[in-house]
C-alpha cells in the first residue's frame, strides 16, 4: 500500500512536467482551387490555439476532405473527425441538437449580415435601382442548399431557389435564370477574383441588405477541452487586438471594394435567432475608419 501511495504522489508531482498530447483540431478545407471562404476562420482557429499554447500545449490543424455545408454539418453531428470545428450562422434549431455546442463569440464581428448581390446583367444594363424590400420581392434569389439565408429571405417575402452546386449559381445569374445572388461584403471580392473568367458577372452597386447574422464556431458536444481552449484563445486575441488585426487583413479590401457607405440599406428580419444573447455586441464598422491593424491593438469597448 505504501508503494502505491508513493507512486501516486510521484505521478502528481511529475504531471506538470510530463509531455502533453498534441491537440488535433479538424476544420473545413477549400472545395476547389481559388476558394477563399474558410481562410479567415482557419487563420482565426490557429490564432486562438496559438494564444493558448502555453496553458494547453501543442496543436495540429487537420483539414478534412472538401464537402458542402450540409455534409460538413453531418460530419460534425456524427463526430467523424477529431475536434472538428465548423463556422456557421446561428440557428436556434442547431442548439436543440444535443450533439452540438457553439462558442458564444461572433467570429466575423457581424460582417456577414451585410450583403451585396451579384445580379442578372440584363437588369444591370437596364439601370435597375432597388430602394425597398417591396421592390426586391418582385425578383428571384439563389442560395445553396441548407443555407440559413434561405429561411431569412423567405421570412421577409423574397423568392429563393436553392441550388445544390455552388459554382452553377453564378452561371444561373449570368444567364438570367435567377436575378440576384447575395453575398457577404467580406466574401464578394474573393468570389469576383475566383470567377474572373466568367463574362458578364456583375454586381449591383446601389443597395445592401442588412440583417443580424452572427457566426459561431460549432463543435460536437463531446469535444469539451477543444471548445474550452478555443473560446479562451478567442477572448485573448480580441482583448489584445490580434483578432481585429486578422479580420482587417482578410476583409478590409473587400469592404473597400463594395463601397459600403455609399449604398442604400434595406433591413431584413432574422427569425432564426430565437432567444440568442451574445456576450458582446460586435461592431466591425469602427475597424474601417483606420486602415492600420495596430490601431485596434488595445480596444477599450465591446470586450467579450
Amino acid at each position: 500500500m505504501k508503494i502505491i501511495i508513493r507512486c501516486l504522489w510521484l505521478l502528481l508531482f511529475l504531471q506538470p512536467f510530463m509531455a502533453r498530447a498534441e491537440l488535433v483540431v479538424s476544420h473545413r478545407s477549400p472545395y476547389a482551387p481559388g476558394d477563399t471562404h474558410h481562410l479567415y476562420s482557419t487563420a482565426l482557429l490557429q490564432l486562438a490555439l496559438e494564444k493558448t499554447r502555453t496553458d494547453y500545449g501543442d496543436f495540429r490543424l487537420n483539414p478534412i476532405p472538401p464537402r458542402n455545408y450540409a455534409r460538413a454539418l453531418k460530419a460534425l453531428v456524427d463526430n467523424d473527425y477529431p475536434n472538428l470545428v465548423i463556422e456557421t450562422s446561428y440557428e436556434q434549431n442547431l442548439t436543440l441538437n444535443a450533439n452540438l455546442n457553439f462558442i458564444n463569440f461572433p467570429i466575423d464581428l457581424g460582417v456577414l449580415g451585410h450583403r451585396v448581390c451579384f445580379m442578372n446583367p440584363k437588369l444591370k444594363k437596364s439601370g435597375l435601382k432597388i430602394d425597398s424590400l417591396r421592390q426586391l420581392s418582385q425578383y428571384s434569389f439563389a442560395h445553396g442548399v441548407g443555407w440559413a439565408d434561405t429561411l431569412i429571405f423567405r421570412h421577409n417575402g423574397l423568392k429563393v431557389r436553392e441550388i445544390d452546386n455552388y459554382d452553377s449559381i453564378f452561371l444561373m445569374v449570368i444567364g438570367g435564370r435567377v436575378d440576384f445572388f447575395c453575398r457577404g461584403v467580406n466574401e464578394i471580392l474573393g468570389e469576383v477574383e475566383q470567377f474572373s473568367q466568367l463574362n458578364n458577372l456583375v454586381i449591383d452597386d446601389h443597395f445592401m441588405l442588412v440583417y443580424t447574422l452572427p457566426r459561431f464556431f460549432y463543435l460536437n458536444s463531446k469535444n469539451v477541452i477543444a471548445r474550452k481552449r478555443i473560446e479562451e484563445g478567442l477572448k485573448m486575441a480580441y482583448a489584445d487586438g490580434s483578432l481585429q488585426a486578422l479580420w482587417k487583413t482578410h476583409y478590409h479590401t473587400s469592404l473597400d471594394y463594395v463601397r459600403l457607405k455609399d449604398r442604400k440599406v434595406i433591413a431584413l428580419e432574422n427569425p432564426l435567432l430565437g432567444n440568442l444573447k451574445t456576450r458582446f455586441t460586435p461592431d466591425f464598422i469602427g475597424l474601417l475608419d483606420d486602415k492600420s491593424p495596430e490601431s485596434q491593438s488595445n480596444p477599450k469597448t465591446n470586450r467579450p
